[in-house]
Formats: C-alpha cells, sequence, structure tokens
C-alpha cells in the first residue's frame, strides 16, 4: 500500500522460499520462483528484465544478490537490501540503503550497511518509513508556513515606508520571534494522515518546493500582504491607529495560516485535537497579543495603543478572510488535480 515492493533474494530451496513467501504474503502459493542457475547466463539487460517482475528468487550466490540490486537500480529503481551475513556485505553497500540486522547480523554487514534494525525485526523497517515521511511532510509544512508568513510580511514591511507608514523594529521582532516562532515549532508535532502509508513514496531528488508547496507559498504571501497593506492604508485614511490594527492582524493571521498549514486537505477534514501543541501555541500566541494591547506598560514598551471593539473586529475579520481565502485556495488545488487525474 505503501508504494514500496517486497523481494525475497535467498540462497535457500525454492519450496522453503515458495512457502514462507506465501506465509508472509508476499506471493502466493502459485508464485513462480526464479532460481539462481536461470540467472547465471543472462547479461546485463536480460537480467534487468528478468527481475523486474520478479517477487521471490531462491538458491542465489552472494555474487546473483549484488547484479540482482544493480539490475533493479538499472530499472530506476530505488533499492533498500536487508541481509546479516559476510557474504551480503557488497549488496548492503551497492543499495541505496543497506539494512543489517543488529542481533544476528554479522559485524561486516553492520558497517556495510546504511541503517541497523536492533530488534531484527523486518516490520521495523515499516515503520522507519512511516516516521520518516512524517519528518518530510511536517519539514514541507514548516516550510509553507514560515516562507508565507515572512513573504507576506516582507510585502507588508517593505511598502509601507513608500505610503508613508511603518512598522518599529521592536513591533516586526515581536512578529518573527513569537507570533512566526511558536506555531511554527507547533506545526514539527503534526501527527501523520491516516493515508501517510498509502501515498506514493517521494521521487528522489524532489524539491522540498515541488507539487505545489512553492505557488502555495507565493499565493498566501502575496495575498497576506495586500490584505494587510490594505487595511493600513484604510485604517489610516479612516483616522484610526493603522500601526496597531497592522500589527495586530499580521499576528492574528498568521495564527490562522498555521492552522491552515496542517494539512493539504481542507482544515474541516482535519481532527481539530490531534496537535495539541499546536493548538497551545495559537491560543497563547493569541492572549500574547492581546496583553500587549491592554496592558498600559506593555502597550507603551511596543509603542501601540489599544484598540477598540470595532477596530478589533476589523483585524480579526481581515484574519478570517484569509484563512478562508487559504482553505478555498485548498480546495481549489485539489479539485485541480482530481480533473487531471481523471482526464490522465
Amino acid at each position: 500500500a505503501a508504494g514500496i515492493q517486497p523481494v525475497m533474494v535467498t540462497g535457500d530451496h525454492p519450496l522453503t522460499a515458495r512457502t514462507i513467501a506465501a506465509a508472509s504474503a508476499l506471493a502466493d502459493a502459485d508464485t513462480a520462483v526464479v532460481e539462481g542457475r536461470e540467472l547465471e547466463g543472462l547479461d546485463d539487460a536480460a537480467l534487468r528484465r528478468r527481475v523486474a517482475a520478479a517477487g521471490v528468487v531462491a538458491r542465489v550466490a552472494p555474487e546473483q544478490k549484488l547484479r540482482i540490486v544493480r539490475a533493479l537500480q538499472a530499472n530506476g529503481e530505488v533499492v533498500a537490501m536487508t541481509g546479516d551475513g559476510v557474504n551480503d556485505a557488497p549488496a548492503l553497500k551497492q543499495a541505496h540503503i543497506g539494512v543489517a540486522m543488529g542481533l544476528s547480523g554479522s559485524d561486516v554487514s553492520r558497517d556495510a550497511a546504511d541503517m541497523v534494525l536492533l530488534d531484527d525485526n523486518f516490520a521495523t523497517i515499516v515503520n522507519a518509513v512511516e516516521e520518516g515521511r512524517l519528518v518530510y511532510a511536517n519539514i514541507r509544512r514548516f516550510v509553507r508556513y514560515i516562507l508565507g508568513c515572512n513573504l507576506g510580511e516582507l510585502i507588508t514591511i517593505g511598502s509601507a515606508p513608500f505610503l508613508g507608514l511603518a512598522l518599529t523594529p521592536l513591533q516586526i521582532l515581536w512578529i518573527n520571534l513569537v507570533t512566526d516562532g511558536l506555531p511554527a515549532l507547533a506545526l514539527a508535532m503534526e501527527p501523520g494522515e491516516a493515508d501517510l502509508m498509502e501515498q506514493a513514496p517521494i521521487q528522489p531528488g524532489e524539491s522540498i518546493f515541488a507539487r505545489g508547496v512553492g505557488r502555495s507559498i507565493l499565493r498566501s504571501g502575496v495575498v497576506f500582504g495586500a490584505l494587510v497593506v490594505g487595511l493600513m492604508v484604510l485604517a489610516e485614511r479612516q483616522q484610526r491607529p493603522w500601526q496597531s490594527m497592522a500589527f495586530t492582524t499580521l499576528c492574528l493571521a498568521q495564527l490562522g495560516h498555521a492552522l491552515s498549514a496542517r494539512s493539504e486537505r481542507p482544515l474541516i477534514r482535519v481532527p481539530p485535537g490531534s496537535n495539541p501543541w499546536l493548538l497551545a501555541a495559537v491560543l497563547s500566541t493569541a492572549v500574547l497579543q492581546l496583553l500587549l494591547l491592554y496592558v498600559p506598560p506593555l502597550a507603551r514598551f511596543f509603542g501601540i495603543e489599544p484598540l477598540s471593539s470595532s477596530d478589533l473586529a476589523l483585524c480579526a475579520g481581515v484574519s478570517l478572510a484569509f484563512l478562508l481565502l487559504l482553505e478555498s485556495d485548498k480546495l481549489i488545488t485539489l479539485w485541480v488535480r482530481r480533473r487531471r487525474e481523471r482526464k490522465g
């Protein structure tokens, strides 16, 4: 289901290999077993074709394991090789990921491997794959959130002086350290989605901005900056406390962005309590922002003034509009992707 095809390559008898493969659901009882003697006279091109569809290979010599790994790699596959003996070392070294047994494996095989199973349990590889996918997914969430926010801040802070408006360095520092930092760190604690192990593997060399992340960062950053700049101009023309409103909107909108960044799916399809760390970060950051506004010593220190209920409601409304735009963008992206898949 994870897009990973297990292949049994063993020196054991074909009947033994077939029985164990059937018992472990790697193959059925009628599966044809390729024997090592069938591979001896094949050249590299023929070997590539033969092993492409092979599920069980028995009676292989150690040097044939190395040839099989090379043939699979030549077919464009990313190969992980497991082994425990001295004779497995060349194949373990050749594979993209060599996996040795930590309990029963030889010192040579462990030294040649990239990963060692301390419990000698093949299922541990599945857990490692799941953990790796989760880490990569959380890195993408972090990058999407932090760069999208920073682009919006850059647009706001860069354009404000040309409009005769500007935030203070202390306010900018607060936004970068607190309202950016706490939710971003909490996103790293996001649990995996339900279908994490049913997704296709990531292609080697894929950019972290692939599959729409780069476009999402650009769209969210431009919209974020445009909304805040528009609010600043409107508030200044209506003689409202534009600086405090822009500062507050930057903070509140980023909290909504953090919630949206949890998944590429619509937020309503994400269990709300699955990441309590993010909820705690969002709530605590919102409380800290309100303390800055309404505790006089803090407000004076940051150069802001308390907002009226209508001004605060406007800031919250713009922040909510930004969140709704982010969610709408997800829906449009998913619709376009599904339409392409149906056409394909």
